[in-house]
């Protein structure tokens, strides 16, 4: 899994967590979309794990990229705030799936986990997505 957070706060404690859980590999961890293009398209992992708001803009608007890129990655947004235009947005664009950050890590390992497994998994309701997961 890649990591692309530019909280550097955040991006340590999921680094920290990510190295006690015996089945989620993290390739890297990288602060912008540039460096999130760059790294997908040379690690190819199975996940991305997307913030939104990153200094060099909206992660949303980077799927598309990282997927052409690696079209094997599986790409799940993970953010603070998100509706359901944020969701279908993800889902648009081509994502995996949309996470809030307010969960608990046992979510979002799970999330994970079900993303690389092939599911799509929204933390928000969606018509298209009823319960949201």
């Amino acid at each position: 899994m890649l990591l692309v957070e530019d909280h550097s706060m955040v991006a340590m404690a999921l680094g920290s967590a990510f190295e006690s859980v015996d089945d989620i590999e993290l390739v890297g961890h990288v602060a912008s979309i540039k460096q999130a293009v760059a790294a997908t398209e040379r690690e190819r992992p199975d996940v991305v794990l997307l913030d939104r708001r990153l200094p060099d803009g909206d992660g949303i608007d980077a799927i598309a990229t990282l997927r052409d890129r690696s079209p094997d990655s599986r790409v799940l947004v993970f953010t603070g705030v998100a509706d359901r235009q944020v969701a279908d947005r993800v889902a648009e664009a081509g994502g995996a799936g949309l996470l809030l950050k307010a969960g608990l890590l046992e979510d979002l390992l799970d999330t994970i986990r079900r993303v690389a497994a092939g599911q799509q998994v929204f933390d928000v309701d969606s018509p298209e997505r009823p319960g949201g997961r």
